[in-house]
């Protein structure tokens, strides 16, 4: 289940690369620079509408799309911070259970 789970996170994130990815390597910051995109994968599907939830991309006129990059940066930078503060949680919750576990021994 683990290994299931890691599969799927990796596939996110490689959809998350490549859809923003794919409006850098366009220039795809402003409504002149918008560029056509044709989902490849149901996930490159999923990670355009949470964009376009987030307002970090946005549509131009149909299916032409652009990226705000102040705003892709920031989601970036929240995201990470989000992973950090996970990693100390289980961090802490693994120290605790070591501290619990010596005490009882």
């Amino acid at each position: 289940m683990a290994t299931s789970a890691a599969a799927i996170a990796v596939a996110v994130a490689r959809a998350r690369r490549e859809v923003c990815g794919y409006f850098e390597e366009h220039g795809a910051f402003d409504p002149e620079h918008a560029v056509p995109f044709d989902p490849a994968r149901r996930l490159h599907q999923k990670r355009l509408e949470q964009l376009l939830g987030r307002g970090i991309v946005k549509l131009a006129m149909e299916g032409r799309y652009w990226v705000i990059r102040a705003a892709y940066r920031l989601d970036e930078e929240r995201r990470a911070a989000a992973a950090a503060v996970v990693l100390a949680l289980g961090l802490a919750l693994g120290l605790a259970i070591i501290a619990v576990v010596s005490v009882w021994r």
